[in-house]
């Protein structure tokens, strides 16, 4: 029997290293995307060891031209049954004084690359009528966040995007699904915390990434295009859909 693939980037820790341990779970062979080679080996062969799948690493820096279509030549070859777009960062900086460099990347890596990688997996998908793709947004898709003015925006993109053509594939089999976990224990979080030189979230606020993507999968399977993890995220998310949160985040939030 033929084996699922599945593509992941920035599967070199937290949600994407997560995603890549329970999907070898599910006997995945995975396409490993990330910046950091040795991170992404290590975790290979981890898995390869531990689950008996087989994976491949692929260095590519999704800021930058030449990442964004060496992944996207990958997704071309054929044989990718799931991609995971999950590469991301934050700055943490007022939008007037961060540099306009990192501005620019977090738009290539938020936006651009995810819209190019998803279109360019959908056609063989589509064509064997199965598999799909998650674009790990974020709870900070629904409201404005000040301080991280380009993450709310670039990561809003990426959750109606993904909504938007969810519906328009659902019917030939596939499923696109907008993944918005809220503060997630993982690297990020804690160097969002070091550049702000601030405190964590409160840890009741923060859920692991092993219960985020053992949500989104479960979701996945059921078709649904929209995925908010765990009870604390979806009194937020209602939250923010009844415009409270945009009423009282930007008075409280600097």
């Amino acid at each position: 029997m033929t084996r699922r693939v599945a593509l992941i980037t920035g599967a070199s820790s937290g949600i994407g290293a997560e995603f890549a341990r329970q999907l070898a779970g599910q006997s995945y062979d995975l396409v490993l995307c990330a910046r950091r080679t040795e991170k992404l080996v290590e975790l290979g062969a981890q898995l390869e060891a531990s689950r008996g799948v087989r994976c491949e690493s692929l260095t590519a820096d999704l800021s930058e031209e030449t990442g964004i279509a060496s992944v996207e030549s990958r997704l071309r070859s054929g044989g990718i049954d799931l991609l995971v777009n999950n590469a991301g960062f934050g700055i943490g900086v007022g939008f007037a004084e961060a540099d306009l460099v990192g501005q620019q990347a977090m738009i290539s890596v938020h936006v651009l690359a995810p819209m190019r990688l998803m279109h360019a997996a959908l056609p063989s998908m589509v064509e064997r009528g199965s598999g799909g793709v998650i674009n790990v947004s974020s709870l900070a898709a629904f409201v404005s966040l000040p301080g991280n003015a380009g993450y709310s925006a670039t990561k809003a993109y990426l959750m109606r995007l993904s909504r938007a053509v969810h519906y328009e594939v659902r019917g030939r089999g596939v499923t696109v699904q907008a993944l918005c976990p809220g503060f997630t224990v993982t690297e990020f979080h804690d160097s969002q915390a070091r550049a702000k030189q601030a405190p964590r979230a409160p840890r009741f606020l923060m859920g692991p990434a092993s219960a985020v993507v053992r949500d989104s999968l479960r979701a996945f399977e059921a078709g649904g295009p929209l995925c908010v993890p765990g009870w604390i995220n979806k009194l937020a998310y209602w939250t923010a859909k009844l415009g409270v949160a945009d009423a009282v985040i930007p008075h409280i939030v600097h």
